[in-house]
């Protein structure tokens, strides 16, 4: 495809497309259209175009849950920020029949209405309809994506219309703040604090954070806030802000921070400082959360409580390369988000962090299509999930269904759509943040394959020291350099003419640029060798402390080899070994291929 899109494509889909060649090294695009080829697989138009909640590709079944309370409309904004990314159009009609499909589940109240049991559905498991906290908020997430993606004007109606939904109905007023209950008519760790037709069973105000789903408030509740203060900064919906501010006024309570059994550090307020235990993905969710709604009330002491919140955060685990939580693939891309938000707002520069995250899990939990053949060798788990298979609704072959689907586990053998929403955002998240354009100026954040209106970049990274950007429209640019790299060995040439090197803090910048200029800037590859003590995150939620010493090897930020092999515990879930295959990138000429590039006139904010 080439020149411009169709103008009745959506609005993020009228872009530039044309052909390129680059170097052949880490290109989100291509992980971005595997996620796009998993979330078309696993959507069913036998069960109304619902997907599945999870796929077992290795003992040969499909999970089915009430996805349509929360987990679909996470799929739903996933989809429209890959299609931005990779400007694909070949989903575009099953998808709009699914996006139809979760409009339809919008009440007159304004609400997002998960439907009650039916007999073919049986894994609803609520005879009634109901309205799920946690999707409440995600699918104000998707739907804000999808105001921008489409450039519809009835988008913001029904935003508006759940915003108001949401303050009327579902949260409870006090004096200074607002909260969900967390006792609905309906028992079960997913659907207790659902809201019915008839309210709430119970009112009353949560005391511990670790009495939510999944043991977390935050994990289902901690992220709607930062949806609303979006809201508002797209379009001035005051009542959004207002609400936000009394959502994050009842999540920073001291009482939900720091809530350790054996008191927290000598000399340390931890509850002011966001220490925390517990959900990983439920805090970074509730971090990112109180970021955006302090960027948008501009508050100075909640960007700090987030910076220290992230920066605890990133002591769990081995963050070196991004392996946290309990290491499966919702948590390194939450992470990514949270680094770029707090970075983009100034309240740090974790560029770097974003940088070894993306490089290493944050595309290391993706199933691709070269582990087909290691899963489908694999034996049964010794453990099995429990299973709810659905007969005649699911058809073979599981195994590629599951395909750019993002790991459950560290494993990689089940994917959920949880992770794989939130896996296939995380590309996004590190993706958008490659590039920034403000009046005319660019900075380049990550030394990672990118095109853009305004420039093309080019890494040859971890081949090769260099990175080219083929300057479009620019006069000024500003391009980050990694900390690995010695400062003294750069040098910037364009065409044959070399540059001086003038650095502003971690950044080069570049000045009376002409469009079709290349800029070129090497500097040699450092290789480390490193001892890390990781623990097993799989065992995370029984805080048991078991943990070994890796000897890891990077190029740059890129981990190539470690030793012993970071695999899951074989007892209870035999899997696939991480970063088994990177022996591929020792070399140090990077190929290249040819590739068609697409570059969309949408910028989200998100």
């Amino acid at each position: 495809m080439g020149g411009q899109a169709r103008p009745e494509l959506p609005l993020g889909l009228r872009g530039n497309y044309y052909e390129d060649t680059i170097p052949d090294t880490l290109e989100l695009v291509d992980h971005a259209q595997l996620a796009l080829q998993h979330f078309d697989a696993t959507t069913d138009e036998k069960i109304d175009y619902e997907m599945y909640f999870g796929v077992d590709p290795v003992d040969g079944y499909a999970l089915h849950h009430a996805v349509l309370g929360c987990c679909q409309p996470k799929a739903m904004e996933a989809l429209a920020f890959l299609e931005v990314m990779t400007g694909s159009t070949l989903y575009l009609e099953r998808q709009a029949k699914m996006v139809d499909m979760m409009v339809s589940l919008l009440g007159e109240d304004g609400l997002f209405w998960g439907p009650g049991g039916r007999p073919d559905k049986p894994w609803l498991r609520i005879s009634e309809p109901f309205a799920y906290i946690h999707g409440q908020g995600r699918m104000l997430r998707a739907m804000i994506a999808w105001q921008q993606y489409t450039g519809d004007a009835a988008w913001k109606g029904r935003i508006d219309r759940l915003v108001d939904g949401l303050d009327r109905l579902m949260v409870v007023h006090k004096d200074d703040h607002a909260y969900f209950p967390i006792h609905g008519y309906h028992e079960g760790d997913y659907f207790q604090s659902c809201y019915v037709r008839r309210g709430y069973k119970d009112t009353a105000e949560p005391a511990d954070e670790k009495a939510g789903e999944e043991g977390s408030l935050f994990n289902h509740q901690g992220h709607l806030p930062g949806a609303l203060a979006n809201w508002y900064g797209l379009t001035g919906n005051e009542q959004a802000l207002r609400l936000a501010g009394e959502l994050v006024r009842f999540l920073t309570k001291p009482k939900f921070w720091a809530d350790w059994p054996g008191g927290e550090y000598p000399l340390v307020v931890g509850a002011e400082h966001a220490h925390w235990r517990g959900h990983f993905h439920g805090h970074v969710n509730a971090l990112r959360a109180i970021l955006e709604y302090a960027i948008a009330s501009n508050d100075a002491r909640l960007k700090a409580f987030v910076r220290d919140g992230y920066e605890w955060a990133r002591q769990s685990g081995f963050a070196r390369i991004g392996y946290v939580g309990d290491g499966q693939g919702c948590g390194c891309a939450r992470l990514i988000g949270l680094a770029v938000k707090l970075s983009d707002a100034g309240v740090g520069d974790y560029w770097e962090d974003v940088d070894q995250y993306i490089r290493n899990h944050g595309i290391e939990l993706q199933v691709v299509p070269e582990e087909v053949a290691v899963l489908r060798s694999l034996p049964p788990e010794p453990r099995p999930l429990r299973r709810r298979a659905i007969p005649d609704v699911v058809s073979d072959p599981l195994l590629e269904r599951a395909v750019g689907g993002f790991g459950l586990q560290p494993s990689k053998r089940v994917v959920f759509i949880c992770c794989s929403t939130h896996g296939a955002m995380g590309l996004y998240y590190a993706w958008d943040g490659i590039v920034r354009q403000q009046d005319g100026t660019v900075r380049v954040n990550l030394l990672l394959n990118r095109a853009s209106r305004w420039v093309d970049v080019y890494s040859y990274l971890p081949y090769e020291g260099r990175v080219v950007l083929k300057n479009k429209s620019l006069r000024e640019v500003f391009v980050r350099i990694p900390l690995w790299v010695d400062r003294k060995a750069v040098r910037c040439t364009v065409g044959q003419q070399e540059l001086p090197a003038v650095w502003f803090g971690n950044y080069l910048r570049f000045e009376n640029l002409t469009p079709g200029d290349a800029l070129t800037i090497e500097f040699p590859v450092v290789e480390t060798t490193e001892q890390w003590t990781v623990p097993d995150l799989t065992k995370w939620a029984k805080e048991e402390t078991t943990s070994r010493v890796h000897t890891c090897r990077f190029r740059g930020n890129t981990l190539v080899s470690i030793s012993p092999p970071l695999v899951p515990d074989p007892s209870v879930q035999p899997g696939l070994p991480l970063y088994s295959r990177r022996g591929t990138l020792d070399g140090d000429q990077a190929p290249t291929r040819k590739v068609q590039r697409y570059v969309s006139p949408v910028v989200f904010r998100w």
